[in-house]
């Protein structure tokens, strides 16, 4: 609320933070002084009311001083809080009723961020990633895209979160324009700020030119026997030239985006490190050069085990070959599936599965803006098809340009879009190749003239801020493009992987994905998409958009979040011969399906009725690659197995739902025919190792549908008997979530309530298989 002061009255001060009430925003304007007051529940409402009750009974016309007088006589009225009276900036600023988005920075108090994020998206405002908040003490700056009346609406709504409002001014060319004095200055004050890792944490393994391990951001994290290359004459240092490339990756891959950073004053723990595999030539390699790239990665991942074979890592590479499409398995995506897969396990051991992220490739430049406007018309480069690997694309929520370029140049896409630099897969044959990118991550934008005669990359107002190869006097430089979004999607895997330090590789990737939103501007692409087959094609493009880190971690209130880590036999040949019992003999058919007994609050959800809930279901699993020609017509050949989900129907009973997967289940059973309510469908999935898809409809319905299938389709173990891996045990993460947030209630905890009974999967006919679910 906003309290109007008496003009002649001295300061108020009535902030008292224990009992919830704080103050913020004094403005003054000709005869009118007002002060925002936040009261963080209803017992600071009882409260405050109380002190003004005692007040005002406490007058009397003799002129004594009733009780607490030094504290109410300054105030005049109490008034809902208008924007005017939160803006933090001059008043002339302010833009008005219809000028449409812009930038805006939230100054939340701290603990409030949730709560302030969660009405901002319930609003249709876009919310900037965390790593453009700033942190002071007590409040958190959180950049926002939206309009007045959006913004206005927050303050309607009378959430308590909000200290002041003003421009959210995080322009990165501020900061790479600094003096060479300035950003050392900057980038030493940062470093001081931050608690570096021990040795015995997870790192991002940077196959790249190179990095600079001198730079005062990087040299904490990156030990000297880290720094590797593939040729030892080549050494470890970043070749690249100008700004470089592996050390701006590994200034992303550790701290991310460095704009918000570089501008607060808050401590920062780091919790994961760098390694870093030179495998590309500082001379670079002729256009002929029959160099496998295949042979190539495996020797830089194997160099980097060799040094550390404990280490828990996640592998970068943002290399791609720009001539040639991603659309058929080669060497090089084949070589990537196999050290996802761990195939050179040694007999009898666990294959060492390995999580990698890979870049799609990047739209090059081209000064004629109508050759690559449309990006559905570049296709994601080798070796972006990897099946296992996490494919990554690039989005933009920079749209901001320096002044002294604004009205020469335009951004060439709005907040939220896909960013210019990034290329799709969608072009690529729906019926073999899997979905990529998965995921989307700030890559910066391009700039455009009036006439689109002339483009413009790197801009720094367009760009991220990492972190220079000159180290010292030229600490801080833009970067942009995939690669950008790459190292930051290998920062977020490096942090989940310390916070679950038992998770496994698909669990990390199944958990990026899942907790991927689309944006405002994908929102409305899906929602003008006409059925499955439309929206399924937009996946092509952005993927299942943009993760988020809390929600990669954690549900939220009115979330349910489960996670299963399993093994599974595929397959069988259940004949044995009468000569030798140990010999399998006869057909090979499918082995087993798993059966999880959903813990749904079967009770509160008929009692929600027709409240609106979304059901999200993400599962993930490595194949090994058989990349022989007859692999790019039909995936089962390429694939060493394959898995799918479905979901039991309403009027459907266990038996009758089980009794669909039976020896023959294959491609035929089940996935959700008929079953309009999913996002995509069972005839979306064809390539690929992770499945991701939404169930939308009421809570009621769901109620009933309480158990969910896990099953095998056809892959080369079965088709490839003289292989002798029909026996071969197999394993996957799932991860499901149901969302219902129009309710006022706290699923969790309903959940929580039925857990111990129905916690454990059944497993039909596998008894014995660890299955591990969390809530």
């Amino acid at each position: 609320m906003t309290i109007a002061l008496n003009p002649s009255a001295r300061e108020l001060d009535i902030e008292k933070p224990d009992r919830g009430i704080r103050q913020s925003a004094a403005g003054e304007d000709h005869d009118r002084r007002t002060m925002v007051l936040h009261l963080e529940d209803q017992s600071a409402r009882d409260y405050l009311s109380e002190r003004v009750e005692r007040y005002r009974r406490g007058r009397n016309p003799r002129g004594s001083n009733p009780p607490l007088a030094g504290e109410m006589e300054p105030i005049d009225d109490f008034l809902p809080t208008q924007l005017l009276d939160i803006w933090r900036e001059d008043p002339i600023h302010l833009p008005f009723d219809g000028s449409g988005q812009v930038w805006w920075g939230l100054w939340c108090w701290e603990g409030f961020t949730d709560d302030v994020t969660e009405v901002a998206l319930a609003l249709g405002i876009q919310v900037a990633s965390q790593d453009r908040w700033s942190t002071f003490p007590d409040v958190k700056i959180i950049p926002v895209y939206g309009t007045r009346l959006q913004v206005q609406s927050m303050l309607d709504i009378g959430r308590p979160g909000l200290a002041e409002i003003g421009f959210a001014t995080d322009d990165p060319a501020i900061l790479v324009n600094l003096s060479g004095q300035e950003q050392d200055g900057l980038v030493e004050d940062l470093a001081a700020r931050i608690q570096w890792p021990g040795a015995d944490v997870p790192a991002v393994c940077l196959l790249d030119t190179g990095v600079n391990r001198g730079h005062p951001l990087i040299e904490p994290a990156l030990a000297p026997e880290d720094l590797q290359a593939i040729v030892e004459d080549w050494q470890g240092d970043d070749h690249y030239s100008g700004q470089g490339h592996g050390t701006p990756m590994a200034g992303l891959a550790l701290h991310g985006d460095l704009t918000g950073p570089l501008a607060d004053t808050s401590t920062f723990v780091l919790r994961h490190r760098l390694e870093s595999v030179k495998f590309l030539p500082p001379v670079p390699r002729a256009q002929d050069d029959p160099a496998n790239y295949g042979a190539i990665t495996q020797a830089a991942v194997a160099l980097a085990e060799e040094r550390r074979p404990d280490r828990r890592r996640i592998i970068c590479s943002a290399t791609t070959n720009d001539l040639r499409r991603g659309d058929r398995p080669t060497r090089w995506s084949a070589a990537i599936d196999e050290i996802a897969a761990g195939v050179d396990a040694a007999d009898g051991e666990e294959p060492p599965r390995r999580l990698f992220i890979q870049s799609i490739g990047n739209i090059g430049h081209d000064n004629d803006w109508s050759n690559i406007v449309d990006v559905t018309r570049h296709p994601g480069e080798d070796p972006a098809q990897a099946w296992n690997a996490l494919t990554i694309g690039g989005l933009t929520y920079k749209n901001e340009i320096d002044g002294r370029d604004q009205g020469t140049w335009f951004p060439c896409a709005d907040v939220g879009e896909l960013s210019p630099y990034s290329r799709t897969s969608s072009d690529w044959p729906n019926s073999t190749t899997p979905v990529k990118p998965e995921i989307v991550f700030e890559a910066g934008n391009r700039a455009v003239t009036a006439l689109e005669d002339q483009v413009s990359d790197a801009m720094p107002s367009l760009s991220l801020v990492s972190t220079g190869k000159g180290g010292r006097g030229d600490a801080l430089v833009p970067f942009h493009a995939t690669s950008a979004a790459t190292a930051q999607a290998a920062r977020m895997a490096a942090q989940i992987s310390a916070e679950h330090p038992d998770f496994w590789p698909e669990t990390v990737r199944a958990l990026m994905v899942h907790a991927a939103r689309w944006t405002n501007p994908m929102i409305a692409e899906v929602g003008n998409a006409n059925g499955m087959t439309a929206r399924s094609a937009l996946r092509r493009k952005f993927g299942y958009g943009q993760p988020d880190l809390p929600r990669a971690l954690a549900s939220a209130s009115n979330d349910l979040a489960l996670l299963s880590q399993a093994y599974i036999q595929p397959y069988d040949r259940p004949g044995i011969s009468k000569r030798d019992p140990n010999q399998r003999i006869g057909g090979i058919t499918y082995g087993n399906a798993h059966y999880y007994d959903l813990p749904w609050p079967t009770r509160v959800l008929e009692q929600l009725e027709n409240c609106p809930v979304k059901l999200k279901i993400t599962l993930s699993y490595f194949v090994e690659p058989y990349p022989l020609k007859g692999s790019m017509l039909d995936p089962a050949r390429y694939r060493s197995f394959g898995l799918r989900f479905d979901l039991k129907r309403r009027r459907e009973t266990n038996r009758e739902f089980q009794s669909r997967f039976n020896s023959e289940m294959g491609d035929r059973a089940g996935g959700g025919e008929g079953d309009p309510d999913w996002d995509f469908g069972p005839k979306s999935v064809s390539g690929g190792s992770l499945h991701c898809d939404t169930w939308t409809g009421t809570a009621v319905e769901l109620a009933s549908r309480d158990q969910l299938a896990i099953y095998p389709v056809m892959g080369w173990w079965r088709d490839r008997p003289s292989q002798e891996r029909f026996l071969d045990k197999a394993r996957y993460a799932l991860v499901v979530t149901l969302e219902a947030p129009a309710a006022s209630i706290d699923l969790q905890a309903h959940v929580a309530a039925t857990v111990d009974a129905m916690i454990e999967a059944r497993v039909a006919a596998q008894t014995d298989v660890p299955i591990d679910i969390r809530t």
